[in-house]
């Protein structure tokens, strides 16, 4: 099993070498090279034992392999005290077990396992219950002297919170992190490092999108000038998403081939697959989820539909789903006590721009993406609604990455609707959705009649302030908010 571990660790031969790993070697030939910001979450001097988890094709195995060269740079650290190990061979925790111990007993005999060790696992939550491995090892104190990050593509685990190992994680305040695609903010300092320079001269202090004053009112407008390039990177925002092989496709390629969007699919019916779901049925449901994203909706409606036996199978589904990073269902809350109405009507919205084209050419059986793509996006209903679907993207990566399962953003709905209903310590924070040119202030009816003494307002193009409730466009609200 070492020349397994060895065949994996090619910077063991020579720390250089790492710049012949596939993933750095794509890395460096990449037009945009992005270095996620959740790296730096990661405190691997502190012995802990980190989760990582994220979409399918987010880029994790290469924020690992980002994080290894970088430790490779550090003369005090020796090459063999970097061990990653991708998990997709092993079938059992005694596997897991085994790998282990023969990465320990190998450091004993080079005499360098009393060291800080960093050991990556990549896609452990392939391995059926790879929590007792790694409980097993931490309980007999073989790992504690390490660095520990495991990554996954779901978050079933999380649900069940089986892997959270009490005691056993160290002394760390959030070791479950999650990898989500690159942001709009993200996007624009990647692909347009001048234009976000430029903005970034702005905000001479950081101001609270949602507390606004005359001060941070005076910092929107002045983005002002800038509204027009950031309104083109947006457009392209919109097609590509933020997975960063999208992105590189569309920039270096001016289009995302096939390719792109096929591989995204191909893990997502593998994930269909071991979930022991239908394939046919899970298309189905996702072909209504595209009909009627950005609306409240029950499961019973879909289960009627597509004609299952019951909600109950839509619901399960939509689960699956959400283990795997594809959406992330909105429930409505209850302003008195901001706790959510999990009866309710809920929404769901699909986490990323490319996963909603590439699952809309999924079961539309597109060829030509980039046609279907330009042709959807001239509809101003598709493309107010995936102007919606970013904002809500926007705020689950901003309120719920800490904590993914118990969400901080929710919608009010009764005789009227809030799209977004954000809560932020004790407060609720109000946000709409209204991506058209005539959108105002008389929009905020809603809001002010439920109490709300503040409230932002998402237009097309409009910026503008009147006692605390703000109207402006999602570029500067996407720009502003981070």
């Amino acid at each position: 099993m070492i020349q397994q571990i060895i065949n994996q660790n090619i910077w063991w031969q020579d720390k250089s070498l790492i710049s012949h790993d596939p993933k750095i070697k794509e890395l460096n030939t990449r037009k945009f090279q992005w270095r996620p910001s959740v790296l730096d979450e990661f405190d691997l001097k502190q012995s802990a034992i980190y989760t990582l988890r994220g979409p399918r094709q987010v880029g994790k195995t290469t924020a690992l392999k980002i994080l290894i060269s970088e430790l490779l740079q550090k003369k005090t650290i020796s090459k063999e005290q970097i061990m990653y190990y991708s998990c997709d061979n092993i079938d059992s925790h005694k596997e897991l077990i085994e790998l282990l111990e023969t990465y320990l007993d190998h450091l004993k005999k080079l005499n360098l396992h009393r060291g800080r060790l960093y050991i990556f696992l990549d896609e452990i939550t392939s391995i059926t219950g790879w929590q007792k491995g790694i409980k097993y090892l931490a309980d007999l104190g073989r790992l504690s002297n390490a660095g520990v990050v495991l990554t996954g593509s779901n978050a079933s685990d999380l649900r069940k919170g089986i892997e959270r190992l009490p005691g056993r994680r160290g002394r760390i305040a959030a070791p479950d992190k999650i990898m989500l695609p690159l942001g709009f903010a993200e996007y624009v300092r990647l692909t347009n490092p001048e234009l976000f320079k430029r903005i970034s001269e702005r905000f001479t202090k950081k101001i609270d999108i949602f507390n606004p004053d005359n001060s941070a009112f005076q910092t929107l407008l002045s983005l002002q000038p800038h509204l027009k390039e950031l309104t083109i990177l947006f457009d392209q925002f919109l097609i590509t998403g933020g997975f960063i092989t999208a992105i590189n496709a569309y920039f270096s390629e001016n289009e995302i081939g096939y390719a792109v969007y096929e591989l995204y699919q191909q893990w997502l019916r593998g994930d269909i697959s071991k979930a022991g779901r239908n394939e046919r049925t899970a298309r189905h449901i996702i072909n209504e989820l595209i009909k009627i994203s950005a609306s409240a909706f029950g499961w019973e409606t879909i289960a009627k539909k597509i004609g299952v036996a019951t909600h109950k199978t839509v619901s399960e589904y939509i689960e699956n789903m959400e283990d795997a990073f594809v959406l992330k269902t909105l429930y409505q809350v209850d302003i008195n006590t901001g706790m959510p109405r999990i009866k309710k009507l809920k929404k769901v919205y699909f986490l990323d721009s490319f996963i909603f084209w590439s699952l809309w050419g999924w079961v539309d059986n597109w060829l030509a993406y980039g046609d279907n793509v330009s042709k959807e996006l001239i509809q101003s209903d598709l493309k107010a609604r995936l102007v919606e679907q970013v904002i809500a993207d926007e705020l689950f990566c901003r309120y719920d990455r800490i904590d993914w399962l118990n969400s901080n953003v929710f919608f009010w709905k009764n005789s009227g609707e809030i799209d977004f209903i954000i809560k932020k310590e004790k407060h609720l924070l109000p946000v709409e959705v209204k991506h058209r040119r005539n959108a105002g202030f008389s929009d905020f009816k809603i809001m002010k009649k439920l109490g709300f003494k503040k409230g932002i307002l998402i237009s097309m193009d409009r910026l503008d302030m009147e006692d605390n409730f703000v109207i402006m466009p999602p570029e500067l609200f996407l720009i502003a908010a981070n």
